[in-house]
């Protein structure tokens, strides 16, 4: 096989393995735990060019432009409104520009093979990724993966419960293996799969889907079959007609174990000598869903929308919203907010954060943007082969109207994917090679050059307990905070960890936590903000800052309450606020 040719399929096993790679990531470590995953995408669009440098040097999809003018209004934001870490919209504009090139190399690869085996190749790796994913939600949920000594990913907390693949999250995880319940119908409509092995995948994925417990998979299934209808209502074929028929038999296979799990889990119980103890979404929407995330989402989206109203034009600033989510807490509608303490950093609708954190325009660029990428699938000829980019960019905007999978380089590298592969227009614009290579280039160089600080970073998360050592890491994360924007808010997270409550630089400290309050109010940032107030006399502060954190995080009244010594007559006053709001709690909860 000429060399080449080689080079040409090795591009398209590295394309194809942006949609698998970065979510099997093992590596994720603290301050910056998905940055393996995310940096994994980069160098993998960069291998992709470089191996098939002329296969992508077409004239740029609109999913490139669209990708280039968002990097450009994330990078220029900073110039037109104060920004605690601007550094954070630099990385997000560099993560757009590897997206841009990421475009090109799809739009390049599919001049090269054809959209049919672009898209079957891109089907196999789905369904490779959500094997793998499966093959490991099965070892959690079994307890294999606890009984591996932290070889696979699992929750301490609730190890068998708790089911999420190496994704991270149950959403998520059920987010992805959904991608490949519809890669396995497209494949069999394509017959590439038997009937036989596709009722096995599809049952298997469906199960694992089951003990992801996530609710939204019932949307996904409405949407695939939905959408794999319209589509046979445009093209009128027997290929779209096989594709609704597999489309509809993998959703009623997704539904159907969701009411079957318990069966099945009783089976396995009984076969394993070894409870079950996860719940389906269907179980879980039938309690109620017990955690109070449907309601304390609704209130995330009404304080989005009041961040928006207060500054329509410029937002809050991109990464912003947490800050003011705390802030608005404190406001008397949201005193009967739920109990559930984990949703404040981000508005959990994709439409909502853009509004409240980039404006009006900013959220026009973004979604307009992908709007006018995407048209070409409506307006020209539909082919039925079209059906599997559509319902994986589906699966994914419906899990944005509840969460942020977007957020996520990952996530946002296969649906800028799937947008690039829309129908292109009439070449208008020459081809773009030059472009592509000072892109290639310049992301490889910075994406390299990361890795060093990572690594130190990753050194400097945990204090030794040694007193000179630990002043001199301070110092450094100080250093990186004040001169190096890219990784100064995680610095600054880092340097937390080093600060500790007592009356030892009281100042300086109290100005490091208040600078971190200011842009991600953790709960415990929050209290350790209030406890050192308390220590310097500012009783006003502590009080504050201590309500503050109560009303966005009541669950933690009584962790705080063990943690503040009562021997230290400053905290009297925090401490009689937390006995307060321990008593006020719902019993299981104290």
């Amino acid at each position: 096989m000429p060399l080449s040719a080689l080079a040409g399929r090795a591009a398209l096993v590295a394309w194809c393995a942006v949609a698998v790679l970065p979510f099997l990531s093992r590596l994720h470590y603290v301050p910056l735990p998905q940055w393996w995953g995310e940096v994994t995408v980069v160098w993998l669009v960069v291998l992709a060019w470089l191996l098939a440098p002329r296969a992508a040097a077409v004239a740029w999809p609109r999913a490139t432009w669209w990708m280039l003018a968002m990097a450009a209004f994330w990078a220029a934001q900073p110039l037109w409104m104060p920004l605690a870490f601007p550094g954070m919209n630099w990385a997000t504009a560099l993560g757009f520009l590897s997206l841009a090139l990421l475009a090109a190399v799809t739009a390049g690869l599919r001049e090269r093979w054809g959209e049919a085996t672009l898209l079957r190749a891109l089907a196999w790796a789905l369904l490779a990724g959500a094997l793998a994913q499966s093959a490991i939600g099965f070892c959690q949920v079994t307890g294999l993966a606890e009984a591996m000594g932290g070889l696979l990913f699992y929750d301490r907390a609730h190890p068998t419960s708790n089911v999420f693949g190496h994704i991270g999250q149950r959403n998520q995880y059920a987010h992805y293996l959904c991608w490949g319940v519809a890669a396995t119908a497209y494949l069999y409509a394509q017959r590439a799969l038997s009937r036989r092995a596709a009722t096995a995948l599809l049952l298997w994925l469906a199960l694992s889907v089951a003990w992801a417990g996530s609710r939204t998979v019932l949307l996904y299934a409405f949407a695939l079959v939905a959408l794999a209808g319209v589509w046979h209502a445009r093209v009128r074929s027997d290929e779209s007609r096989r594709l609704l028929f597999a489309f509809a038999a993998a959703s009623a296979a997704v539904v159907a174990l969701q009411f079957a799990l318990p069966w099945v889990n009783e089976f396995l119980a009984r076969l394993t000598d070894t409870p079950m103890a996860v719940e389906s979404g269907v179980e879980r929407l039938a309690s109620g869903g017990g955690d109070g995330m449907g309601a304390r989402r609704i209130d995330e989206w009404h304080k989005a929308w009041l961040v928006f109203e207060a500054a329509p034009l410029s937002g809050v600033g991109w990464s912003q919203f947490a800050a003011e989510s705390v802030r608005l807490q404190m406001l008397p509608q949201f005193a009967d907010a739920g109990f559930n303490s984990g949703l404040f950093s981000n508005a959990h609708n994709l439409e909502l954060q853009l509004l409240a954190e980039m404006g009006a325009p900013g959220a026009l660029l973004a979604l307009g943007g992908f709007a006018w990428a995407l048209w070409p699938y409506f307006t020209r000829p539909a082919r039925a082969a079209q059906l599997l980019p559509l319902a994986l960019l589906a699966v994914t905007l419906i899990h944005s109207q509840l969460e942020y999978p977007l957020w996520y380089l990952y996530f946002l590298a296969v649906a800028v994917m799937m947008t690039a592969l829309a129908p292109a227009a009439s070449p208008r614009s020459l081809p773009a090679g030059s472009a592509n290579l000072v892109l290639a280039v310049a992301l490889g160089v910075v994406s390299l050059a990361a890795v060093p600080r990572y690594w130190e970073m990753v050194g400097l998360y945990s204090p030794t307990g040694l007193a000179a050592r630990d002043d001199a890491r301070a110092a450094r994360l100080a250093e990186i905070v004040r001169d190096e924007p890219l990784f100064a808010f995680h610095a600054l997270n880092t340097l937390d960890n080093y600060l500790t409550a007592d009356a030892r630089e009281l100042d300086a400290k109290r100005r490091w936590i208040a600078q971190l309050a200011a842009f991600r109010p953790y709960p415990d940032v929050l209290f350790k903000s209030a406890r050192l107030a308390a220590l310097a006399g500012d009783g006003a502060a502590a009080t504050q800052d201590l309500a503050r954190a109560l009303e966005s995080f009541p669950t933690y009244a009584p962790r705080f309450l063990a943690q503040l010594p009562a021997d230290e007559p400053a905290y009297a006053g925090l401490r009689r606020q937390l006995e307060t709001a321990v008593a006020a709690l719902p019993e299981r909860y104290r």
